[in-house]
C-alpha cells in the first residue's frame, strides 16, 4: 500500500510540475514566435496536445512499473499490451472513462490521482491558453 501511494505521489509531481514549467515557460515562447494569430493558436494548441499525451504516456509507464511491483492489473476482455494501458491512460486522464478497461488492486488508487490530476491540468491549460489570448487582445486594442 505504501508503495502505490509513494510511487502516485512521485507521479503527481513530476506531471504536475512539468506541466508548470511548459505552462509558464514554453507557451510563453511559442506564442511570441508566431507571425498570425492562426499560427499561433496552431502552435499553442499543439504544444498543450503534446504535453497532455505525454502526460499520459507518463502515467501509462507508471502503471506497467506498478503492474511490475504487483501493485495492481486491469481487467479487460483480452489480454492487454502497452497500448491498452496507453490508451485507458488517455481515457483515463481525461476522465472520459468508458470503463471497457478498468483497474483492479492498487492501480485504482493510481488510477482516481490520474483522473483528478488530468482534470486539473486540462483546466489549468485552457486557463492558460485563455489568458494568454486575452492579454494578446488587450495589447491589440480589442
Amino acid at each position: 500500500m505504501l508503495a502505490a501511494i509513494a510511487l502516485t505521489a512521485a507521479t503527481f509531481l513530476l506531471v504536475g510540475m512539468s506541466h508548470f514549467l511548459v505552462l509558464s515557460r514554453g507557451l510563453p515562447i511559442v506564442s511570441s514566435m508566431a507571425r498570425t494569430l492562426e499560427t499561433r493558436h496552431f502552435l499553442l494548441l499543439t504544444l498543450i496536445g503534446l504535453l497532455h499525451i505525454g502526460e499520459a504516456l507518463i502515467f501509462a509507464i507508471v502503471f506497467e512499473v506498478a503492474q511490475g511491483m504487483d501493485l495492481g492489473a486491469f481487467k479487460a476482455e483480452a489480454p492487454l499490451d502497452f497500448m491498452d494501458v496507453y490508451y485507458f491512460s488517455i481515457v483515463n486522464y481525461t476522465t472520459l472513462g468508458l470503463g471497457d478497461i478498468y483497474p483492479a488492486g492498487h492501480l485504482r488508487f493510481m488510477a482516481g490521482v490520474q483522473s483528478l490530476l488530468g482534470f486539473l491540468l486540462l483546466s489549468c491549460s485552457a486557463s492558460h491558453l485563455f489568458s494568454l489570448n486575452q492579454s494578446k487582445a488587450e495589447r491589440l486594442g480589442g
